[in-house]
């Protein structure tokens, strides 16, 4: 049997076809399995929420420091950052006003 043009071509489509009805084929099947474990893994997540007790913080657990009122340390940081950026001189800038944002 000599292998001709028509039936190369022929042969050619055919594995084509066959190649993509299995790539199709695997895909509706992974989609088929996703929409089966979707909603049970939801359940399951919903119910390890729902068992898990909040924590809870021990007693004597360090609060955190109260900011000063006294702003300066924040201050001079800001301008030694700024002098070190624009190569001036601390001295040479002047801080007219400071508004911390929240």
């Amino acid at each position: 049997m000599l292998l001709m043009i028509e039936n190369a071509v022929g042969i050619g489509l055919q594995t084509l076809g066959l190649g993509m009805l299995i790539v199709i084929g695997i895909l509706a099947l992974l989609m088929l399995i996703l929409y089966i474990l979707i909603p049970i893994f939801r359940k399951i997540a919903e119910g390890k929420k729902a068992n898990s007790a909040p924590k809870k913080e021990p007693e004597n657990a360090a609060e955190p420091a109260p900011m000063p009122d006294d702003e300066s340390d924040i201050v001079a940081a800001i301008v030694a950052a700024i002098s070190a950026q624009t190569g001036k001189a601390p001295t040479q800038l002047k801080v007219v006003s400071f508004k911390r944002i929240k």
